[in-house]
Protein backbone atom coordinates (compact mmCIF):
# COMPACT_ATOMS: atom_id res chain seq x y z
CA UNK A 1 0.00 0.00 0.00
CA UNK A 2 1.63 3.62 -0.96
CA UNK A 3 1.45 6.41 0.92
CA UNK A 4 -1.29 8.09 -0.55
CA UNK A 5 -3.64 4.99 -0.52
CA UNK A 6 -2.99 4.75 3.25
CA UNK A 7 -4.27 8.43 3.58
CA UNK A 8 -7.11 8.17 1.59
CA UNK A 9 -7.77 4.89 3.68
CA UNK A 10 -7.37 7.29 6.53
CA UNK A 11 -9.13 10.48 5.57
CA UNK A 12 -11.71 8.12 4.29
CA UNK A 13 -12.41 6.27 7.55
CA UNK A 14 -11.77 9.50 9.41
CA UNK A 15 -15.29 10.77 7.06
CA UNK A 16 -16.88 7.03 8.17
CA UNK A 17 -16.60 8.08 11.66
CA UNK A 18 -17.60 11.39 11.45
CA UNK A 19 -20.62 10.36 9.52
CA UNK A 20 -21.28 7.51 12.12
CA UNK A 21 -20.83 10.12 14.97
CA UNK A 22 -23.28 12.54 13.26
CA UNK A 23 -26.05 9.60 12.84
CA UNK A 24 -25.13 8.76 16.65
CA UNK A 25 -25.78 12.17 17.33
CA UNK A 26 -29.31 12.44 15.38
CA UNK A 27 -30.63 8.58 17.08
CA UNK A 28 -29.63 10.18 20.36
CA UNK A 29 -31.65 13.46 19.72
CA UNK A 30 -34.48 11.53 18.09
CA UNK A 31 -34.49 9.10 20.58
CA UNK A 32 -34.69 11.40 23.38
CA UNK A 33 -37.48 13.44 21.95
CA UNK A 34 -39.67 10.40 21.13
CA UNK A 35 -39.02 9.70 25.00
CA UNK A 36 -40.05 13.10 25.75
CA UNK A 37 -42.74 13.01 23.68
CA UNK A 38 -43.95 9.54 24.93
CA UNK A 39 -43.11 10.41 28.86
CA UNK A 40 -45.07 13.44 28.47
CA UNK A 41 -48.34 11.67 26.33
CA UNK A 42 -48.20 9.04 29.13
CA UNK A 43 -48.57 11.19 32.05
CA UNK A 44 -51.64 12.92 30.57
CA UNK A 45 -53.13 9.62 29.89
CA UNK A 46 -52.37 9.00 33.07
CA UNK A 47 -53.98 12.44 34.61
CA UNK A 48 -57.05 11.16 32.02
CA UNK A 49 -57.20 7.88 33.51
CA UNK A 50 -57.57 9.04 37.09
CA UNK A 51 -60.16 11.76 36.18
CA UNK A 52 -62.11 8.97 34.44
CA UNK A 53 -61.20 6.98 37.69
CA UNK A 54 -63.14 9.41 39.89
CA UNK A 55 -65.43 10.00 37.89
CA UNK A 56 -66.53 6.70 37.61
CA UNK A 57 -65.22 5.18 40.57
CA UNK A 58 -68.72 5.79 41.89
CA UNK A 59 -70.40 2.59 40.29
CA UNK A 60 -67.98 0.40 42.43
CA UNK A 61 -68.93 2.00 45.35
CA UNK A 62 -72.57 1.56 44.20
CA UNK A 63 -72.04 -1.50 43.36
CA UNK A 64 -70.82 -1.92 47.01
CA UNK A 65 -73.53 -0.26 48.44
CA UNK A 66 -76.22 -2.27 46.86
CA UNK A 67 -74.49 -5.38 48.15
CA UNK A 68 -74.93 -4.03 51.85
CA UNK A 69 -78.26 -2.95 51.17
CA UNK A 70 -79.10 -6.19 49.98
CA UNK A 71 -77.75 -8.31 52.74
CA UNK A 72 -79.11 -5.63 55.60
CA UNK A 73 -82.96 -6.37 53.70
CA UNK A 74 -81.90 -9.88 53.34
CA UNK A 75 -81.51 -10.55 57.39
CA UNK A 76 -84.52 -8.16 57.96
CA UNK A 77 -87.13 -10.23 55.88
CA UNK A 78 -85.19 -13.08 57.76
CA UNK A 79 -86.39 -11.46 60.83
CA UNK A 80 -89.60 -10.56 59.53
CA UNK A 81 -90.38 -14.50 58.41
CA UNK A 82 -89.32 -15.16 62.00
CA UNK A 83 -91.81 -12.88 63.11
CA UNK A 84 -94.62 -13.74 60.90
CA UNK A 85 -93.83 -17.55 61.97
CA UNK A 86 -93.92 -16.76 65.56
CA UNK A 87 -97.60 -14.64 65.21
CA UNK A 88 -99.17 -17.51 63.23
CA UNK A 89 -98.73 -20.05 65.86
CA UNK A 90 -99.41 -17.24 68.68
CA UNK A 91 -102.48 -16.77 66.11
CA UNK A 92 -103.28 -20.62 66.53
CA UNK A 93 -103.00 -20.88 70.50
CA UNK A 94 -105.39 -18.11 70.43
CA UNK A 95 -108.01 -19.70 68.27
CA UNK A 96 -107.08 -22.99 70.66
CA UNK A 97 -107.72 -20.84 73.73
CA UNK A 98 -110.97 -19.55 72.16
CA UNK A 99 -112.22 -22.32 70.99
CA UNK A 100 -111.77 -23.75 74.61
CA UNK A 101 -113.11 -20.69 76.43
CA UNK A 102 -116.23 -20.94 73.93
CA UNK A 103 -116.91 -24.79 75.07
CA UNK A 104 -116.36 -23.67 78.72
CA UNK A 105 -118.89 -20.69 78.56
CA UNK A 106 -121.52 -23.23 76.95
CA UNK A 107 -120.69 -25.65 79.53
CA UNK A 108 -121.36 -22.68 82.43
CA UNK A 109 -123.99 -21.76 80.72
CA UNK A 110 -125.94 -25.05 80.63
CA UNK A 111 -124.95 -25.86 84.23
CA UNK A 112 -126.73 -22.65 85.12
CA UNK A 113 -129.72 -23.12 83.31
Amino acid sequence: MTWKAGMKERVLRQHIEGCIDQVQEYVDLESAQAISSFESKAVDHFRCLDGLKAQYNTREDKISEFKRLQSEYATKVDGLEKSIEHFEKLSEEIEEFLVELEVKTKLASKRQS
